[in-house]
């Protein structure tokens, strides 16, 4: 399952649906090939999460170098983002997410 999947379901939440909103424009910029347009999409991000982005640049110190780089280096910050603001609001993604696998 796709953590947008887990996220799309608690899209009441602001913050959520902020974030599910960025996720799917960054994918669209990148399935596009609009790298530019991309590349200046993580740039709002890391200015909107400033205090998240630096705290992830000093964890992940190896910098993407190309645009699948920054493209996969983007999806992973969101994806923590996106568990941040779920247990900030007392959801548990890796639960639901572990409850979810099990079924099937």
């Amino acid at each position: 399952m796709d953590y947008l999947d887990i996220l799309e379901q608690y899209r009441n939440i602001k913050e959520v649906s902020e974030l599910s909103k960025e996720v799917r424009e960054l994918r669209e910029y990148y399935n596009s090939q609009q790298f530019d347009k991309m590349q200046q999409h993580i740039n709002k991000l890391m200015n909107k999460y400033l205090l998240d982005t630096i705290e992830w640049n000093i964890v992940n110190r190896d910098m993407p170098i190309t645009y699948q780089q920054s493209y996969i280096n983007a999806e992973c910050f969101l994806r923590a983002e996106g568990s941040k603001i779920l247990l900030n609001n007392g959801i548990d993604a890796l639960e639901k997410y572990s409850n979810q696998n099990s079924v099937m």
